[in-house]
C-alpha cells in the first residue's frame, strides 16, 4: 500500500529501509529512501511500521522524532 503520496513510497519501501540500516526517526527513514517529509501526513503510519519493525527498541527512539516541548515532557 502506498504510505507516502508525496514522495510515492509504500509500505514495503519503508520496511526495507528499516531492515537494511535500522533508522531512529522517521526523518532518517525518509533519507534513506532519498527523499524528505513534504506534507508530513504520513510520519505517524511510517513511525507504526518502525515500531513494528524494530520492535521495543524503536519506542524509545520515538521521543526524538518530538519536539522536546512535548506533552510526555510536560506531563513527566
Amino acid at each position: 500500500m502506498i504510505v507516502c503520496s508525496c514522495n510515492m513510497l509504500s509500505d514495503q519501501d519503508v520496511r526495507s529501509a528499516v531492515a537494511a540500516e535500522a533508522p531512529r526517526s522517521t526523518s532518517q527513514v525518509y533519507g534513506c529512501l532519498g527523499c524528505r517529509a513534504q506534507c508530513g501526513r504520513c510520519a505517524r503510519t511510517i513511525r507504526r511500521l518502525m515500531d513494528t519493525a524494530l520492535g521495543p527498541r524503536s519506542r524509545d527512539s520515538a521521543a526524538a522524532d518530538r519536539p522536546s516541548g512535548s506533552i510526555d515532557r510536560l506531563l513527566s
